[in-house]
Order: structure tokens, then sequence, then C-alpha cells
């Protein structure tokens, strides 16, 4: 028993007045917008923000366009961000306190990346061009006379 209800948008038209590009405009966009979806789309509307915004005119869109981007980029639950804390309490130990922010951050985000495959000698080439210095101990040991 769903009825199609037609949300205000007038509290979220209030709240984002400075962001949006026309606010005065929104209701008339909104309907246009209601539009164009019903014409291209019929009945397969798409399923996430994402997809939305891919299909979302700039130009003709505007408003929409921002809120768009808005809900995208607003969290809807605080998941990850537990979750990076809780990373960062098991690598932030006692014997590991004394470690640099800029360290700290990407041990957490590979910790955290887990699953992200890494190419270890990418790593180390990159690290090798970044630092020539640290990489001229090779030929010391190796010297060939």
């Amino acid at each position: 028993m769903s009825e199609d209800v037609e949300p205000d948008f007038e509290e979220v038209v209030n709240t984002y007045t400075d962001v949006l590009p026309s606010p005065e405009l929104f209701h008339h966009e909104l309907f246009r917008w209601k539009l164009y979806l019903s014409d291209k789309f019929d009945d397969n509307l798409p399923s996430s923000i994402a997809e939305t915004i891919k299909i979302c005119d700039q130009a003709y869109f505007p408003n929409i366009y921002v809120l768009l981007q808005i809900a995208a980029t607003i969290p809807a639950t605080s998941c990850e961000c537990e979750r990076s804390f809780s990373a960062l309490r098991r690598l932030n130990t006692f014997n590991r306190a004394c470690m640099g922010q800029k360290r700290l951050s990407a041990l957490a985000l590979i910790h955290i990346h887990y699953d992200k495959e890494l190419n270890l000698d990418d790593a180390v080439d990159i690290f090798a061009k970044l630092h020539p210095r640290r990489m001229d101990l090779q030929s010391i040991i190796f010297h060939d006379e």
C-alpha cells in the first residue's frame, strides 16, 4: 500500500540556498526534471545517485545537479568513519606512538583498504625515484672492482 507521496523540498531548498545556483527556480526545474525522467526512462529509473548524476545535464538542471552532488557526498551512515578510527586504534599502539602523522596515515590507508592489490615492484621503483640517495647503498655494498 505504498502511495507516491511528494516529498517537501522546501526545507532542502532553504538549507542549501547559498549553494544552489538559482534556488528561486528550483520548483520549476523539479517539474521539468520529473517530465524528463518520465519521458526518457519510463519505469527503468536509475537505481543510485551516481547513475542519476551521470544522466543529469548540469546546464539544464543546475539545482538538481548540485543537490545530487550533495546527496552523493554526504555519508548516509558513520560506518566508514568508525572503521577508520578502529583501524587507527589498532595501528597506533604504545610501541608505535612516535610514528609521524604522514606515515601513520599511509599505514592506516593500507590497513583499511587491505583488499586492494599492491604491486611491490612499482612501490620500490617509486621509492627509488623519490629517494635516490637511499638506493645508492646498494652500489656501495656490491661495488664491482
